[in-house]
């Protein structure tokens, strides 16, 4: 799913020192890059972001529209990222490419960019005065609508082409995937980083700016299920949202007022639904 860099993955050789059975031992291992990245947005600076180089458009994309910055994928008019970028899955890197950079400029129709979205975060940690009440943080979020359904051994086979196709993890370890999957458990796109809500963000942008409709897929994750995690979800309009890891009790409570179907400890031949089971043919 991913394209082959000739400069290499987004990783740096570093010395360290092995203590095993007793013996120290020194080595050169692998480790993932950690970079920051400016988004701008209409010529002022949005949010910074520290993530794992490569995809940045589609992190872009896929942040401004999961964390609600804009409603609508059409009202972006102009993605462009201010260097030579690694590749998108399945993409070949041009000949005499660069370094990733850092900064990624975004043009958006000003009459739909909401740039108080980001202080629902705070407004939800105040609603009810330290006890969360859902119904009271009048969040902008609609509730997803019923449908569709996926096989619950669909769901198993998902869970197992995660853990194996992850190849920077198995490189060098410290990153979190995040996959976009069919219904019927075929890949759409698988993302790393080391940042969980990037690696989603990457999978929504990737789909995006390729035309991919988002309503009838999984989105599956390998790290915990946080009540960010099923906003991004419910804004885009994914109805089932998977993970290897467990939910928070917040995340839950959104997942259930929001219809969105939320599966945890997706491992094996076993999983937990939380949340709207109806989605899940067993």
């Amino acid at each position: 799913m991913r394209g082959a860099k000739e400069s290499g993955p987004p990783i740096a050789e570093k010395r360290v020192w092995m203590l095993e059975n007793g013996r120290l031992q020194e080595r050169t291992i692998a480790v993932v890059l950690e970079e920051p990245l400016a988004l701008e947005i209409n010529g002022r600076q949005a949010a910074v972001l520290m993530r794992l180089p490569g995809m940045e458009k589609e992190l872009a994309v896929g942040f401004c529209l999961s964390e609600g910055l804009v409603e609508r994928f059409e009202d972006i008019l102009l993605v462009h990222h201010c260097g030579q970028g690694l590749p998108a899955p399945g993409e070949d890197s041009p000949e005499g490419e660069g370094l990733s950079g850092n900064r990624v400029q975004m043009r958006v129709r000003t009459e739909a960019l909401r740039e108080e979205a980001r202080l629902e975060v705070i407004r939800l940690v105040r609603a009810g005065c330290g006890a969360v009440d859902i119904e009271r943080a009048e969040l902008p979020l609609q509730a997803l609508e019923e449908g569709p359904q996926v096989d619950a051994q669909a769901l198993l086979k998902m869970g197992e082409i995660i853990r194996r196709e992850q190849p920077l993890h198995k490189l060098a370890g410290g990153v979190h995937a995040a996959a976009l999957f069919h219904l019927d458990g075929t890949l759409v796109a698988l993302c790393e980083d080391v940042g969980r809500h990037n690696a989603v963000d990457k999978a929504i942008g990737h789909c995006l700016l390729r035309h991919i409709p988002l309503r009838d897929k999984v989105l599956l994750c390998t790290g915990r299920l946080s009540y960010e995690m099923v906003t991004k979800a419910i804004r885009i309009g994914i109805p089932i949202l998977a993970s290897l890891s467990a939910p928070t009790a917040l995340a839950v409570q959104l997942a259930e007022q929001f219809r969105l179907t939320i599966v945890g400890y997706l491992r094996g031949q076993r999983m937990r639904i939380y949340a709207h089971p109806q989605r899940i043919r067993t």
